[in-house]
């Protein structure tokens, strides 16, 4: 599931879309396209120098006529907007805490609410959050970063007896859609097979996805 089909709404209704945890701002910008040109997007930054970096960035790209970035504690302060936003996605170390806010801010007919948590800890307590606060159609799914290497490799091809289909290497290997590769003794074709690492930097993550039914 793309994380943007959350905010896909707001581009088609000329609606405002709300995202917490601006960061980089790598995010808002692939949200500004979404809801261009007549949405709008509220991102809040609790790191002044992180939001001042944003709202430049956001100047430079000439985009900032589609973008409110604010500086301050979304879960003490809440996103600044009441009733306005299709779509909500938290990326914050503790987004339970900003669910009451969330909610506020998702428009009286419903909603969509989004959180990236690096931890399954952080997971259970925003799903008992979302439960609390009247939340439905709760979803998690992992996401997961794995390189896998593609090679070759020389298989031989299987004995499976005397039957027609079977007694041609040659179409044997065409019908595989490989390469056949001539040589003295068995007949054996190249396959393509990808291998992930055994070991690999990184971590999981999980994106929570729940509705807010209609008032």
């Amino acid at each position: 599931m793309n994380p943007l089909k959350a905010v896909e709404r707001a581009h088609t209704q000329h609606t405002l879309c709300s995202v917490i945890g601006t960061g980089s701002g790598s995010l808002s910008h692939s949200i500004l396209r979404t809801i261009a040109p007549t949405g709008h997007l509220h991102t809040v930054e609790f790191h002044a120098q992180r939001a001042e970096k944003a709202t430049q960035e956001f100047k430079e790209h000439k985009v900032s006529h589609l973008v409110t970035v604010r500086n301050q504690d979304v879960c003490a302060e809440g996103f600044g907007i009441t009733g306005v936003a299709d779509a909500v996605f938290l990326d914050i170390p503790s987004p339970w805490e900003a669910v009451t806010h969330a909610k506020r801010a998702l428009k009286r007919k419903g909603g969509r609410l989004c959180s990236f948590s690096p931890c399954i800890e952080q997971v259970q307590r925003t799903c008992e959050a979302l439960l609390n606060h009247g939340f439905e159609e709760i979803c998690t799914l992992e996401v997961l970063l794995r390189v896998h290497d593609v090679r070759s490799v020389t298989l031989p091809l299987p004995d499976f007896g005397p039957e027609e289909c079977c007694t041609n290497s040659t179409q044997m290997a065409s019908d595989l859609n490989q390469e056949e590769v001539p040589n003295t003794g068995n007949t054996s074709v190249i396959c393509r097979t990808a291998t992930p690492p055994r070991e690999m930097a990184g971590h999981t993550g999980y994106l929570t996805f729940a509705t807010k039914p209609r008032d």
